[in-house]
């Protein structure tokens, strides 16, 4: 192509649309450069940018990024839940969770909040437990992708859901907010000490960053030996085989890694912002390229 032909297209325009990937910590955060191969694919003009994020600067941040006029991002740990406040319009997953995980700007300049997380975790799940709305489900946590899958399980309609968590009264305020959407029975544990998976046929949720970026790291589980049909899921992505995951296949559990997730909800995200389907095989093999497992 002419060099002098391209920087006249440049200059007459249009600017590429903006995203963002805002969080503490993003290094190791793969989700620009999946998102930059499925932009590339679809033949979208579309630039992604890792943004790390001050806990104390949040506020300016994002009016930052509004007034950029950036099309739209994803909101990753730790704020989910406090994004909330800078957003004109929430979606009934963001609302009901309380936690937004993408942002996408309308055609009229306002930014509305949705929570992929969720959406994302229950596509991956479907896929290898069929028989989802028979099970009972207890979800460590209650922070911002616990709070989204937790909705989700709920609106699926799946038997019972048990939120596990230290604080308390973050848990009932989950359980409270959702009670009635569906028939699904919610409740409410204390996390005291080390948690004990005993159960057969469970399906039992990671969703605490604890592990992420820290492959030694683990929340304070056990599980009883030979358990038989129990379905094991971590959210950390990054490593993928997180010990929490390694301790479940010790025990003979199936596990789900945080891959799944990362994709689907990455993709849901693609559609709102390019209305095109992004090809989901290709963006798990970019975060397959980016961890060098392939």
């Amino acid at each position: 192509m002419d060099t002098n032909t391209s920087l006249q297209a440049l200059m007459k325009g249009p600017l590429p649309p903006l995203y963002f990937c805002i969080g503490s910590p993003v290094v190791g955060n793969p989700t620009q450069h999946m998102m930059e191969k499925a932009f590339e694919q679809l033949g979208y003009p579309g630039r992604y940018l890792t943004i790390e994020v001050d806990p104390d600067e949040l506020e300016p941040s994002i009016w930052g990024l509004l007034a950029m006029h950036f099309q739209g991002g994803n909101v990753t740990a730790p704020f989910k839940q406090e994004v909330l406040s800078y957003l004109d319009e929430l979606t009934k997953s963001a609302s009901l969770c309380d936690a937004v995980n993408c942002i996408t700007r309308k055609d009229d300049g306002t930014y509305i909040g949705d929570n992929t997380d969720g959406k994302g975790f229950l596509q991956s799940l479907v896929e290898i437990v069929p028989d989802l709305k028979k099970r009972k489900v207890v979800v460590f946590g209650s922070g911002g992708a616990a709070s989204a899958i937790v909705t989700e399980l709920a609106l699926h309609g799946v038997r019972e859901v048990v939120v596990v968590n230290r604080t308390l009264t973050r848990a009932k305020t989950l359980v409270d907010n959702l009670a009635g959407i569906s028939r699904t029975t919610l409740s409410w544990e204390p996390w005291e000490g080390i948690y004990q998976i005993k159960e057969h046929d469970l399906v039992v949720v990671q969703a605490t960053s604890v592990g992420l970026f820290q492959p030694d790291d683990c929340i304070k589980v056990a599980f009883t030996p030979d358990l038989h049909n129990v379905i094991a899921c971590d959210v950390v992505f990054n490593p993928v085989e997180t010990t929490f995951l390694k301790k479940a296949k010790l025990a003979g559990c199936q596990t789900l890694d945080g891959l799944g997730m990362l994709v689907n909800q990455g993709a849901i995200a693609v559609k709102q912002w390019t209305g095109k389907e992004p090809d989901r095989a290709l963006m798990r093999s970019s975060l397959e390229e980016a961890f060098a497992i392939c």
